[in-house]
């Protein structure tokens, strides 16, 4: 199951450029310096950001008719395949699961972020639920408290009111 590489690479492109401003790119052995994971394992990381951001969507309780649109256009693409298609799906009716959402991050604290900024980038915080759920996935991703909030000020977006 991969999406169209039409599909996610905007989705992987916009995400990765602002984690770009937040995060040095890492060198170390065995890392190209990419911004941006290629091959199979870009398939894999788009949906990791997309479980992502319907988690972050739903984390509220409940996800609208219009959250739901609004996400879709978020990730970018009508023209997925209907393996992938289910698999969102499925993941709109999934009860939340944080354990799964940090797997996504494979071990990679660049990933980390961008799972972050996706997360952030498809809630509206205008919801307690919305920014504990924020709270508990930086933690769960080891994201120090600096670094959430330059996310944050990146993004435009408030951090926790108060």
């Amino acid at each position: 199951m991969k999406p169209h590489p039409r599909c996610y690479d905007p989705l992987l492109a916009r995400i990765s450029a602002a984690a770009q401003h937040v995060l040095a790119v890492e060198n170390r052995p065995g890392h190209d310096g990419a911004i941006m994971p290629h091959g199979p394992a870009a398939s894999d990381h788009a949906l990791g950001l997309i479980r992502a951001m319907i988690a972050a969507a739903k984390s509220d309780g409940r996800i609208t008719d219009a959250e739901r649109e609004r996400l879709l256009d978020r990730i970018g693409c009508a023209e997925f395949d209907p393996d992938v298609m289910d698999w969102i799906s499925r993941e709109f009716r999934a009860p939340l699961d944080l354990e799964a959402v940090a797997a996504g991050a494979a071990g990679s604290r660049r990933r980390a972020v961008e799972l972050y900024i996706a997360s952030v980038e498809a809630v509206d915080l205008d919801q307690e639920a919305e920014f504990a759920w924020l709270e508990a996935l930086a933690a769960k991703l080891g994201l120090e408290p600096e670094l959430v909030a330059a996310i944050h000020h990146k993004l435009g977006v408030p951090a926790r009111p108060g």
